[in-house]
């Protein structure tokens, strides 16, 4: 008997065997080992490969000619050059072409390029069809299910913080948030009018309709998602809801002509969102920390965020387009806020300065600047008189001041705990402060004066009412 075909046999053993140990060291024996019989998986296969080599330029945060790999719609959707996906054709995908070198740059940018076999599981799966099997579907759901935190109930009374505090248009009602709940307030009686309740977590930030029909409510699970509530303040009915972030939002504001509503959240972007439709109409995507406060103009025109980024910027509302960018805070912005006229823009946070910037067309320039508190400043308002601008302090103050000069006119000291949100009336002459102990009270802005403190607005008797509120 011959040795040849044993020869040629064992042969072929012995480069198998070596292949699979190259294999083995280079972390990709999975793929041609155990999925040598199936086309690759997006979820497992594809996805894993292009977040670790391409996600620090094609993100949410930093999305490169336009393009974003955060998710498979993402990715099927493209960028400003079009689709970089031709089902069933790896050859006329742009994705492949910029991988293998074949159309400049060659991707990854500035990096090795990607190993011939991490490209021909790319190229395999788009021949397969480029399709998201259902078992990522599976596995999205398995993971939510995992993700959900239960509920754990205290076991003594528990009140919840005032987050987030706003007068009516017409002055009539103020809207106080807190843990899953929304208290509508007489301000001349303190009676609760209404509870809205269904809130996924804490309410975090009101904005009512320009004609007060309408109350938007945000906030969401944080790491999990953001949602924006819309209630019928006459009925106390929810209309709808909105969702589309990725984490919790903390700001949200509705546009003066009633059309649009825009949202801003701890996952680093601001959206404009079709107010009576809920659609989505512009990802804002150009900051690099969390969102912490939007506002839109006087005209509605455009639209100011302010992030922990040290950033505000200016947007144009009709585009979604960028205009500009006022970088001159030195930490975290916690709030912003417009001048009645829309000439100028005042933002604060942790750094305790107050920036007061002017506006133009195209740019902004810092107009002045005050190391205002002692501690961080956790809101900020302008007074719609354009007579007053206010902040609060995690010092324990509230601070009144000339907006033109930024002198100080009143303190309001000692305050029995953080003033974590504020508003004023729409004629200036009442300011609403929400504390962290749960805490809701009234002042008169002329003579600084408390004007019967409507106390544990949540989860605690209903105080006594601020008679006096409109004398």
């Amino acid at each position: 008997m011959s040795n040849k075909p044993l020869t040629l046999r064992a042969t072929f053993r012995i480069l198998v065997l070596s292949t699979a140990c190259v294999l083995m060291a280079t972390g990709l024996a999975s793929y041609y080992l155990v999925r040598a019989a199936t086309a690759p998986s997006y979820s497992s296969d594809v996805a894993p490969i292009l977040k670790r080599n391409c996600l620090s330029c094609h993100s949410a945060t930093q999305h490169k000619s336009g393009f974003m790999i955060d998710s498979y719609s993402a990715l099927m959707k493209g960028g400003k050059h079009g689709a970089v996906i031709v089902p069933h054709d790896a050859k006329a995908s742009r994705i492949i072409q910029l991988l293998e070198g074949d159309e400049d740059p060659q991707m990854p940018l500035e990096s090795d390029p990607l190993p011939e076999a991490q490209i021909a599981i790319v190229k395999a799966w788009i021949n397969a069809g480029a399709g998201d099997s259902p078992a990522v579907d599976e596995a999205h759901a398995a993971a939510q299910k995992l993700s959900q935190i239960p509920e754990i109930r205290p076991e003594v009374p528990v009140t919840s913080p005032v987050t987030t505090v706003k007068f009516s248009p017409s002055g009539n009602v103020i809207a106080a948030g807190g843990y899953r709940e929304i208290r509508l307030i007489d301000p001349v009686t303190g009676n609760v009018l209404a509870t809205l309740v269904g809130h996924a977590d804490y309410v975090r930030s009101i904005a009512f309709s320009p004609d007060g029909k309408m109350l938007a409510a945000a906030g969401g699970s944080q790491a999990r998602g953001g949602e924006i509530k819309i209630w019928d303040v006459q009925s106390h009915q929810l209309l709808r809801t909105f969702a589309g972030h990725q984490d919790s939002i903390y700001s949200v504001a509705w546009s003066p002509d009633g059309k649009l509503i825009a949202s801003g959240s701890y996952d680093k972007t601001a959206k404009l969102w079709d107010a009576e439709t809920g659609k989505e109409l512009f990802a804002l995507q150009d900051h690099i920390d969390a969102v912490f406060s939007v506002a839109f103009s006087p005209d509605g025109k455009r639209l100011a965020t302010a992030s922990q980024d040290r950033t505000v910027k200016i947007w144009n509302v009709g585009t979604g387009r960028r205009l500009y960018t006022l970088s001159d805070a030195l930490d975290g912005l916690t709030g912003v806020a417009y001048s009645p006229d829309g000439s100028e823009i005042a933002a604060a946070g942790y750094d305790k300065t107050i920036y007061v910037w002017k506006l133009a067309e195209d740019e902004g320039h810092l107009r002045q600047s005050l190391i205002a508190d002692q501690d961080s400043i956790l809101a900020i308002a302008w007074a719609g008189d354009a007579q007053t601008l206010v902040t609060a302090s995690s010092d324990g103050s509230i601070r009144l001041r000339n907006p033109a000069t930024l002198d100080l006119t009143s303190v309001l000291d000692r305050q029995p705990d953080w003033v974590e949100t504020l508003d004023l009336s729409p004629d200036g002459k009442w300011l609403a402060a929400g504390r962290y102990n749960g805490s809701l009270s009234l002042y008169n802005v002329a003579t600084a004066k408390e004007v019967r403190a409507m106390n544990l607005v949540f989860g605690g008797p209903q105080v006594v009412a601020a008679n006096e509120a409109r004398k």
